[in-house]
């Protein structure tokens, strides 16, 4: 993209030239590097966050999990790791190994493609369409955390009990889960959630956390 823009109608720019632009904007602070040959725009309005990069590190990322119910403030944040996940086409899955880029720990878990795209749900249900990049609603991020953790193939354990589900759709919520087939599941998880959340030593530590 930086060569098609220095490139005029007659030849292409200079190979030196690009690299220098580039070293020269890294160190102005204008150019943000997360991988070879990726970089986030510090000047652009609004202004780019890591996890903007994750599809462009592996194609077809959908930031999700960990990542997406931290910033609803919904369970604790993560703010050095990006997560996502990542669709298996025709029995065919991207490397999710993670990559360490400026300090930020990507992380790719990968999922049938079914449970991620319309199959899952409606786009207005699963996807965030506030954001410019593939990230999911709170609700989707939490059931694929729900997927992931029952699911044998990975080591992901099941979200946390600490979390706060009021701030959750539940309508949507519900929709999602039929849609992924995850009902039980999620049913045996708010179970659970209750339960901890009777429990007298964390309604104790609950009020003591209370300003």
């Amino acid at each position: 993209m930086v060569a098609a823009a220095f490139a005029d109608r007659r030849k292409k720019a200079a190979r030196n030239t690009v690299f220098k632009w580039i070293r020269e904007q890294i160190d102005a602070g204008v150019l943000r590097p997360v991988t070879r040959g990726l970089y986030l725009n510090q000047l652009a309005r609004p202004q780019p966050g890591p996890a903007e990069a994750a599809s462009f590190i592996r194609s077809g990322a959908i930031v999700s999990l960990q990542t997406v119910l931290g910033d609803a403030g919904i369970t604790n944040s993560y703010s050095d790791i990006v997560t996502s996940v990542l669709p298996i086409r025709a029995g065919v899955a991207q490397s999710s190994r993670p990559v360490m880029a400026s300090g930020i720990e990507y992380r790719f878990h990968v999922m049938p493609a079914e449970l991620l795209d319309e199959e899952a749900g409606a786009v207005q249900d699963r996807m965030d369409l506030v954001v410019l990049y593939p990230r999911a609603s709170p609700e989707k991020a939490l059931l694929d955390w729900i997927y992931l953790g029952a699911s044998p193939r990975t080591k992901l354990a099941l979200p946390p009990l600490d979390i706060d589900v009021a701030r959750l759709d539940k309508r949507r919520l519900k929709r999602l889960a039929d849609r992924m087939k995850l009902s039980s599941r999620l049913e045996d998880y708010l179970a659970r959630k209750r339960n901890y959340d009777k429990d007298p030593g964390v309604r104790a530590n609950a009020s003591l956390s209370m300003p």
